[in-house]
């Protein structure tokens, strides 16, 4: 199911200031933890970062979940007009002297930055004991910017593919969604590696008895930013090959049936 583009108003035009939030739970972050060990945060964050959420004893959960929100926040305000993942390494969040948190960009994230006039974020984080809620809005530059883009595309990962989705749904009068989450996939050609990745986006989803191999698993959200860490991580792991985030295209983990071409299909041939 292709990305279809949503209409928002041009970079630096007038009343311009794209806002993005984002909410963690400390919950989730907590069995992350628990799970996977720290190394799985060097995914998401530098090692300042966890620097800064270091105490005498152990890594603070409520920290790692605001750099965490602030991270998905700030990309969502840069108003990516591309099917980008959020670049975890590029956006960082470090504490000033004052206490409040700073936005840096870096590499890819700074050049999105400057494709839609933005010359920093800023950005504002709350805790509570079960959540962490973060707050991003654009630093905008003088004018618009040299070359404004086409209309902004929405997060592929983020909350905004609500209305992408909806959108979608409204257009293809011939299929519904339910009848492509529940369709039955190719289990007889599905190789282990495959079956133990759906199992695990099923566990996460219990209302879906099925998920068809063809089924855009980022329309649907079974894959979010957070879960797409966690999904990557141990996508890595039984597949045997190496990924780097920086370089992961959205195509290629869109289906079970990309993920097969991609990461198992010599595993399935020799089945």
């Amino acid at each position: 199911m292709p990305t279809r583009p949503v209409a928002a108003p041009p970079a630096g035009g007038l009343g311009w200031a794209n806002l993005g939030m984002d909410i963690v739970s400390v919950t989730r972050v907590r069995r992350l933890l628990a799970t996977h060990g720290e190394d799985f945060f060097q995914r998401m964050l530098t090692p300042g970062e966890l620097a800064d959420c270091r105490t005498s004893a152990r890594l603070d959960v409520l920290g790692l979940c605001g750099r965490i929100a602030a991270k998905e926040a700030a990309f969502k305000a840069l108003r990516v007009r591309a099917a980008v993942f959020l670049p975890w390494l590029d956006i960082i969040v470090r504490r000033s002297e004052g206490g409040w948190p700073l936005v840096e960009l870096h590499g890819a994230a700074a050049g999105m930055a400057a494709a839609s006039g933005i010359a920093g974020i800023s950005v504002s984080i709350s805790h509570d004991v079960d959540y962490a809620v973060a707050i991003a809005a654009p630093v905008l530059e003088a004018g618009p910017p040299t070359h404004p883009g086409p209309p902004a595309l929405p997060d592929p990962l983020g909350p905004s593919r609500t209305a992408s989705t909806s959108t979608s749904t409204s257009a293809s009068p011939s299929s519904s969604d339910d009848a492509s989450v529940h369709r039955t996939s190719r289990r007889d050609t599905m190789s282990e590696g495959l079956l133990f990745m759906k199992n695990w986006l099923l566990a996460r989803h219990e209302d879906l008895d099925d998920i068809a191999s063809d089924l855009d698993l980022i329309e649907h959200r079974l894959i979010d930013s957070l879960s797409f860490v966690e999904f990557v991580f141990l996508l890595e792991q039984h597949s045997g090959r190496p990924i780097q985030l920086e370089t992961l295209e959205v195509d290629s983990i869109r289906t079970l049936d990309a993920i097969e071409a991609h990461f198992f299909s010599v595993e399935v041939g020799q089945a």
